[in-house]
């Protein structure tokens, strides 16, 4: 073996053993399709957003594996000078396995087998899926909706035992319902599938490059889907999106576009508009001052008279140190279970000062943690808990009494519609049941009685989503 082929053979099993460990602390457990996703999306937003990463990726995946690659290296060179025989022949093995063991944890760290067997798998998504198209949605008293999708937020931070205060106490306090547990689903693991499983009913997944060029060289979103825009928008409303980060980044702005939202502002919009530097974090525009133009936007849209659906996403709560507004800053924040603390105080202040404006007259509030937590200071404290569950409150939509206790993103769909007058026949819609429904509908498949569905075989149906009508 050649001077510099041992060393090469070291650093590559210990740069992507190193790199599958790397990815999992900082992003949870990303699929092959959420990467895939991610760089067909790659954009000058995306790059300068992955720039407060590059940090500990140098140092966790380059720095540590070159130093062990040498110690390797040194030992390895050792050995074969003093070995004989079996025990010399077993030391030859060593790089290559080393090299395949890295391998395997790469693979298994972005779930590329279960990827692979999806492709053989049966159609779990045709025998699940209820197209819009096939669901009578009745209209009843049309009521609208404010939509807020919180960064990483997850039921973990009210445990003061591990935190030492219930960092969710605000929005305790605003009262509502809360369904029981609301879990993470498979395709809904990161913000914009979350948007797409809870606004489409349907995971995001990708299993061609056609899924992502459906409609010749336009870049289209789902384009043979209906989601949660276009049946309110086909109702009268009209659909506001408002979120701090970039709306270029993973293909946002796109899907907001392509599903009804005729207004959408992200961070180049706030910085056209005029807002200061000072409103700005690493990303995007703060949490405070998103809110703060939000609720301007509430009142403009309440005093309008046409139904509404307000959508806002924060950022604060975001992997992998958050960032801290002037608002939080003043009120002494100084690590990431603050930052949590004061986007949930942020939120509630939204929500609560909005009423007693009058604002939330004839109006639905939703919040909602838009997936788990991954890769920030407290993750240690957060697997803790063994039954880790999302942030859902309803404000001003009571289900009946016979509503269901476990939802899914999928079930956000049609729960939405029916919390806002639309009511959803049979309860079914995409993959979702509406927590409005109890007991499940009979015909209901086994994957989704059981609130799990398994990865997503390369299903024709679901392509179909990606090819304009």
């Amino acid at each position: 073996m050649s001077r510099l082929l041992l060393p090469c053979i070291y650093f590559c099993a210990f740069f992507i053993a190193a790199l599958a460990g790397w990815v999992g602390r900082t992003f949870g457990d990303p699929t092959v399709a959420q990467v895939v996703f991610h760089l067909y999306y790659a954009d000058t937003a995306a790059f300068r957003m992955g720039e407060v990463y590059v940090v500990t990726f140098l140092t966790e995946a380059v720095a540590l594996p070159l130093l062990l690659a040498a110690a390797a290296t040194w030992l390895h060179r050792q050995a074969a000078r003093r070995w004989q025989g079996p025990r010399l022949r077993i030391l030859g093995a060593v790089p290559a396995v080393a090299l395949a063991v890295g391998a395997s944890l790469l693979l298994l760290q972005f779930s590329v087998f279960s990827f692979v067997a999806a492709h053989v798998g049966p159609d779990r998504f045709a025998a699940a899926y209820r197209a819009p198209q096939q669901v009578q949605l009745q209209p009843g008293r049309l009521r609208n909706l404010v939509l807020v999708y919180v960064e990483s937020l997850e039921t973990t931070y009210a445990a003061a035992e591990l935190f030492g205060s219930n960092l969710l106490a605000p929005l305790d306090e605003l009262g509502g319902h809360r369904f029981a547990a609301y879990r993470q689903a498979p395709g809904a693991t990161w913000t914009i599938a979350a948007m797409v499983a809870t606004q489409c009913g349907v995971p995001l997944s990708i299993y061609s490059s056609e899924d992502m060029r459906a409609g010749g060289q336009r870049r289209a979103f789902l384009p043979g889907a209906t989601c949660l825009g276009d049946v309110l928008q086909a109702h009268g409303y009209r659909n506001v999106f408002m979120g701090g980060a970039p709306l270029s980044f993973a293909g946002k702005g796109t899907f907001l576009r392509d599903h009804g939202y005729v207004e959408r502002h992200g961070k180049e919009e706030w910085l056209a508009a005029g807002a200061v530097r000072r409103d700005f974090g690493g990303w995007g525009l703060h949490d405070d001052a998103l809110l703060a133009r939000a609720s301007a936007r509430l009142a403009q849209l309440q005093a309008a008279g046409q139904p509404f659906n307000l959508t806002l996403l924060t950022l604060d709560t975001h992997n992998p140190e958050g960032f801290t507004s002037a608002t939080c800053s003043g009120q002494g924040v100084r690590n990431f279970a603050d930052r949590v603390a004061c986007t949930s105080r942020l939120v509630a202040d939204f929500v609560r000062t909005a009423g007693e404006q009058g604002l939330l007259e004839n109006t639905v509030v939703v919040i909602l943690g838009d997936h788990l937590a991954v890769g920030n200071p407290v993750q240690r404290l957060l697997l803790e808990e063994p039954d880790r569950q999302l942030v859902n409150l309803f404000i001003g939509a009571e289900p009946p009494p016979g509503h269901r206790q476990e939802l899914l993103p999928f079930d956000l769909f049609p729960s939405l519609l029916d919390a806002v007058g639309i009511e959803v026949a049979g309860g079914r819609l995409g993959l979702g049941v509406s927590g409005w429904v109890d007991p499940l509908p009979a015909d209901l498949p086994q994957d989704l009685q059981n609130l799990h569905l398994p990865t997503l075989s390369a299903s024709a149906a679901y392509l179909r989503l990606w090819r304009a009508p």
